[in-house]
């Protein structure tokens, strides 16, 4: 359902998301498939506070006591465990989320997660030297206020929801169906061009080139209805 990643350090891995609910295990069997154990895990990142990111962040929190890092804007979600759900950025997805926040006793149960206090809280770009990662972390707003990039000198971003690539056949990357707001995407795409990024490790679908990238072809159009 959703890709998280494990990116290698001087004396052990970063983590970049958690995935949904319920994971943990077959997480770690994942991992041990690679001779990588929990406790190898130096640092969490959450790229943002969705249950498909950070359902499972408790659990693995847990078995590998990393510290956990997330941008400020989001930190009392995560503390408080709150579920919410962004505009959407479609027709279809405008519609589905009109629906959900009809219902909201039924989102709280089939998305929910368990409250994780973070150990950093950022509002600015990290670099992650000191954390033993040769990496550093840009706050790129758009699918959510606190979105966060991890960007790594060969030019790998991993980017969380700011860009998605699911399309049958591999047709290409496109808006995320969900998101705050199409400016700052907008924004936060030419942000990770600005940094030289050339390869886009999203959350949901195959990783693909930077160049790929819409050039703001897309009209503007803001989300008014908010979560």
């Amino acid at each position: 359902m959703t890709h998280v990643y494990l990116l290698p350090g001087t004396a052990g891995y970063l983590l970049i998301d958690a995935g949904p609910r319920g994971c943990a295990e077959i997480f770690a069997r994942s991992i041990r498939r690679y001779g990588i154990s929990s406790r190898q895990i130096r640092l969490i990142l959450v790229t943002h506070v969705h249950f498909d990111h950070v359902g499972s962040l408790q659990a693995i929190q847990e078995k590998s006591g990393a510290p956990v890092l997330v941008h400020q804007a989001e930190a009392g979600l995560l503390c408080q465990g709150k579920v919410v759900l962004p505009p959407g950025t479609q027709p279809l997805t405008r519609r589905l989320i009109r629906f959900a926040n009809r219902h909201p006793r039924l989102v709280k149960r089939l998305f929910r997660f368990d409250p994780v206090s973070p150990d950093r809280v950022i509002t600015a770009p990290l670099d992650l030297t000191p954390f033993g990662f040769d990496a550093r972390v840009l706050p790129t707003p758009g699918h959510t206020a606190g979105s966060l990039s991890v960007i790594t000198p060969s030019g790998q971003a991993f980017v969380g929801d700011l860009a998605v690539n699911y399309l049958p056949g591999g047709r290409g990357p496109f808006w995320p169906p969900f998101g705050d707001s199409r400016r700052l995407i907008r924004g936060s795409w030419q942000t990770l061009r600005n940094q030289g990024v050339t390869t886009i490790y999203p959350a949901h679908g195959r990783p693909f080139k930077a160049e790929k990238l819409p050039q703001f072809s897309i009209p503007e159009v803001e989300n008014k209805n908010r979560s």
